[in-house]
């Protein structure tokens, strides 16, 4: 089986990069809280000093982090991923960042060290739900589905470089106006004498049923968001916000549903939507 490399090991990398050893495949973590390598160690996994070494010495690097700015510094920065890597790494992305600089950090890492470069953000939950966006080379994509079957239920190749993320964002997109318009009709329906509970389990299987609901039922019915899930939410609905601006179009639902999560988001933890 292949080594890999895989950095950020938070709630979801860290199912991911599990599913990949029970798979059989050799893996080598990082993560800059070094507390968060433990699951991966349990299952096998060797811990790697840096970005760099990853890149080195393995065949391809797995990226799961926070935002656009920790991508970056983990490829381009003091002992990144571009100080390892060669023209046989490959990253895959699976960090929900902006289209455009997605496509500007795969280029300056492929002048840099002729890596290759898929963006992959994820949606879903590991083995039962994870769908996956796939956004490059179709060579590239061919080479990964092996790993990545090995915790997702579906992959999608969406285009070209960059293309990942914008499915990514049209998925959030929905999910936040889900969101948002469960939390209203809760209220509705509160105020005019409908437990909110009872209404919740009704729908089950219904017309208005999701995995929005299915997943987030709990908060919902609590009207309150982890601070770091509205802060994710509220991150990509900037993107789909600065993305329709610069395409000249208009997205009035959108820039309804992201104005509250900002707001939310100023004041979290605060009660939802």
């Amino acid at each position: 089986m292949a080594l890999l490399g895989w950095i950020g090991l938070g709630r979801i990398g860290t199912e991911m990069a599990v599913r990949l050893l029970r798979a059989g495949h050799r893996l080598m973590v990082y993560d800059a809280e070094r507390s968060r390598l433990e699951p991966a160690l349990k299952g096998g996994a060797r811990a790697g000093p840096s970005p760099a070494h990853l890149a080195r010495d393995t065949e391809a690097v797995f990226l799961s982090v926070t935002d656009t700015d920790a991508v970056e510094a983990i490829t381009l920065g003091p002992r990144g991923l571009a100080d390892g890597a060669g023209g046989g790494t490959l990253v895959i992305d699976h960090t929900s960042i902006h289209p455009g600089r997605t496509r500007e950090i795969a280029a300056r890492l492929k002048e840099r060290t002729r890596a290759g470069w898929l963006d992959a953000p994820v949606s879903g939950s590991p083995g039962s739900t994870l769908a996956v966006f796939l956004g490059g080379e179709a060579a590239d994509v061919a080479r990964v589905r092996p790993w990545i079957a090995s915790y997702a239920r579906t992959m999608t190749h969406v285009g070209p470089l960059g293309a990942g993320q914008i499915a990514k964002s049209c998925n959030q997109a929905i999910v936040c106006a889900t969101l948002a318009a469960w939390t209203e009709v809760l209220g509705y329906a509160q105020a005019l004498g409908l437990d909110p509970a009872t209404l919740m389990s009704a729908v089950d299987g219904g017309g208005a049923d999701s995995s929005v609901r299915r997943y987030f039922q709990n908060e919902l019915l609590a009207r309150r968001l982890p601070p770091e899930t509205v802060r994710n939410l509220t991150k990509d609905l900037e993107t789909v916000r600065a993305m329709a601006q610069a395409a000249s179009l208009s997205m009035p639902l959108n820039d309804t549903v992201g104005a509250q999560f900002r707001e939310v988001f100023a004041n979290a933890p605060a009660r939802l939507v």
